[in-house]
């Protein structure tokens, strides 16, 4: 049946071409093509703004995540309000009270003493400075730790350690000044 069908078409071209359709065929065929393509044409540009949309969105988050962890990187930064040693930890307080005393008497001791060697004076108080910035950062430290007893004898250590060094450079200083007044007395 196939065959005579394709015979009696092959017998009938000629009638066939000689018909044009109708102009309702092609305009149904247009609004089908136009129909297609402005779908097209809709899902597009939507989808090329969801992809920039989604782009950008990832950078931000991305910008975020970088710069919260920078933050995180960064040592925390010693308040100008530290916490009371009394409050934090009693039993060590007077301990901590006493050698602060201690060596707030000896910076005191070496300022009257530098006058003469203000050069030697600023070395000395470059190491104290370092010393008590480390104090400085372990007291911040204290409300937040769990283990407070290590975290109290590095502060008495350090305390320790600045009077130390305090008791060393006052020692220089006076052998300064002794060597100094044994030459002039040795000139006269």
């Amino acid at each position: 049946m196939s065959n005579k069908l394709k015979n009696f078409i092959s017998d009938n071209r000629k009638a066939f071409d000689d018909e044009l359709p109708s102009d309702k065929v092609w305009d149904d065929i247009e609004a089908s093509l136009s129909g297609k393509q402005k779908k097209r044409s809709i899902i597009t540009p939507v989808y090329k703004w969801s992809m920039a949309a989604a782009a950008v969105l990832l950078i931000a988050v991305s910008i975020y995540f970088i710069t919260s962890k920078k933050q995180d990187d960064k040592p925390e930064v010693v308040k100008t309000t530290e916490p009371d040693i009394n409050n934090l930890a009693p039993d060590a307080a007077p301990e901590v009270n006493h050698i602060v005393k201690m060596i707030d008497t000896k910076q005191e001791e070496l300022k009257v003493l530098a006058k003469d060697q203000p050069e030697l004076y600023r070395q000395f108080t470059t190491a104290i400075d370092q010393l008590d910035s480390s104090y400085n950062n372990l007291k911040s430290q204290l409300s937040a730790t769990p283990n407070k007893d290590m975290l109290l004898e590095a502060m008495i250590q350090n305390l320790q350690l600045q009077l130390n060094v305090l008791n060393q450079q006052l020692n220089i200083i006076n052998q300064i000044k002794e060597s100094k007044k044994y030459s002039h007395e040795k000139n006269i």
